[in-house]
């Protein structure tokens, strides 16, 4: 990785994509089962930009990042230390889902939009990888 303010740089690019892509969405489409393994609580542990995986559960700002998820909507919460400041700059972003064929999309109007979202280790871990100024960043996330 080339810096870690590199890495909160991406992080707040993914912040401003992830906005316009959930805020958009409409909760009004279809239910999904309170069994779907994706419902619960996932705390932020590893940012992963494709050469090295950072752990962030110990480190200011980032340990408070959520990703929440119930029957309809995806809430998400990324708090990343601002650079200059070192305060921790905080967004909170949702929008309606759907699982598809075994995949997630976002609901965005009648649009579908496929989140890349994969659960691993017994449906305790969740990836997603999201593409931010260029380049893609993993998001990785423990119940």
């Amino acid at each position: 990785m080339k810096t870690f303010k590199s890495l909160i740089k991406m992080l707040i690019a993914i912040m401003v994509i992830a906005g316009v892509n959930l805020a958009c969405s409409k909760d009004d489409d279809e239910n999904n089962p309170e069994t779907d393994p994706i419902i619960g609580t996932w705390n932020l542990r590893a940012v992963h930009d494709g050469e090295e995986t950072v752990d962030v559960t110990d480190r200011e700002c980032f340990r408070d990042s959520r990703f929440i998820i119930d029957e309809t909507v995806m809430d998400l919460t990324l708090s990343v230390p601002d650079e200059d400041t070192e305060e921790c700059q905080t967004e909170t972003i949702n929008g309606a889902w759907v699982r598809e064929n075994g995949n997630y999309y976002l609901l965005n109007g009648e649009q579908r939009q496929q989140t890349g979202i994969v659960l691993n280790d017994d449906n305790q871990t969740l990836q997603m990888v999201i593409t931010a100024n260029g380049r893609q960043v993993g998001l990785i996330f423990r119940r």
